[in-house]
């Protein structure tokens, strides 16, 4: 679990804060969004009138497929997450707290703490790149026989030179529509 106790936060007048430094390492969450780093940053937690806000800044590394090569590449993203969780029970007396707020919204658990896994779970999926490169000039695969072209020529690309453009990428595909179209079936 990413998060604090507040229970002390929550017996405290409206305005006070606390800061905490992260540096966290979530097996789950390194498992499911492949991370390579700990979560690392900050987090300063403020009493509000109704609960705690949390403002929360980090940083951690992801690995994911390279768009063009498959091979691993790394990306850190930095995110910065500002949300207000509500009690479900009562720091006083020990009893559900009934407040009319969205489901969805987050809460303070039953023993008074704040988690932040899935709200960090959740920005790090936005903010992946949607095609990571495993460096920026990586030259990518071979489009006719897959052969990975940062470890040299594969020769396909001489043979092609006649082939107006277009052709080549789709040109075995062409062929089968055409036996296709010409049996009838």
């Amino acid at each position: 679990m990413i998060g604090v106790n507040v229970a002390q936060l929550l017996h405290a007048p409206v305005g006070t804060t606390r800061s905490y430094a992260l540096d966290e390492h979530e097996p789950d969450l390194a498992q499911e969004l492949n991370l390579k780093s700990p979560v690392v940053g900050t987090l300063k937690l403020t009493r509000t009138n109704f609960g705690i806000l949390a403002d929360a800044h980090y940083t951690v590394t992801v690995e994911q497929e390279c768009g063009r090569c498959l091979d691993p590449a790394h990306s850190t993203i930095t995110g910065d997450l500002s949300e207000e969780f509500l009690p479900t029970t009562s720091i006083t007396t020990g009893l559900p707290v009934d407040l009319e707020v969205d489901p969805d919204s987050p809460r303070i658990n039953a023993n008074h703490e704040v988690d932040l896994t899935d709200l960090i779970r959740q920005d790090i999926v936005v903010q992946q790149p949607l095609q990571p490169l495993c460096r920026p000039d990586c030259p990518g695969l071979c489009q006719v026989c897959g052969l990975e072209l940062q470890t040299g020529a594969c020769g396909c690309a001489a043979q092609d030179d006649d082939t107006p453009a277009g052709e080549g990428q789709i040109g075995r595909l062409g062929e089968l529509l055409k036996a296709r179209l010409q049996s009838g079936s």
